[in-house]
């Protein structure tokens, strides 16, 4: 009868493998500086520049094996701060980036996912705190959850969130925990 029970829960156990996930915990979060280099490991660095009259500013990504700086994006110039927020996978090399400019209303938000020296742009979360009474309309880093599920990165806001669709005018109240955003790793589209 014992051999029944740990036969039963060795099938429960393996059938379970194949569907772990994997949280990304912030790893860290860098103060964009234009002269210094961003690293996010050994291997995956960014770089910034801006344009002569301080209009844009640009990123650029390079990893130790490819050893060259290639334009990932450009955002406009900013007063304020622009950082880099790094999202380490628990279970893997991956990582997503966060690229937070803030302005005098709004912050920027860029999404990337690096995985195996390659990175794929994931979009613009396009989020805010809901209250009035507000200074900027940041959202709180700390706040947003991220999970790999298979090939899917579910992008998830522990705290409410404004929220407006890329194709919409409008924003959106979301209570904490009701809004994700799906990201596919085979297809490098967000939902």
């Amino acid at each position: 009868m014992m051999r029944l029970y740990f036969i039963l829960l060795l099938i429960a156990f393996v059938s379970c493998g194949g569907h772990s996930n994997s949280e990304f915990k912030l790893q860290n979060s860098f103060q964009i500086k234009l002269q210094d280099s961003i690293c996010i490991n050994a291997k995956d660095c960014f770089y910034f520049s801006t344009d002569s009259n301080l209009y844009r500013i640009f990123m650029y990504f390079s990893n130790a094996e490819l050893k060259e700086k290639k334009i990932i994006d450009t955002v406009d110039f900013s007063p304020y701060k622009s950082k880099i927020h790094s999202f380490q996978s628990e279970n893997n090399e991956s990582y997503v980036v966060l690229w937070e400019t803030e302005y005098e209303f709004y912050p920027l938000i860029y999404v990337y996912f690096i995985t195996a020296g390659k990175i794929v742009k994931i979009g613009e979360l396009l989020i805010s705190l809901p209250c009035q009474s507000c200074e900027s309309f940041e959202y709180p880093i700390k706040d947003i959850r991220m999970l790999q599920k298979g090939m899917n990165i579910e992008i998830s806001f522990l705290k409410d969130v404004n929220y407006k669709p890329s194709n919409g005018n409008e924003w959106h109240l979301y209570k904490a925990g009701m809004l994700k955003c799906i990201f596919n790793a085979e297809t490098n589209k967000l939902k």
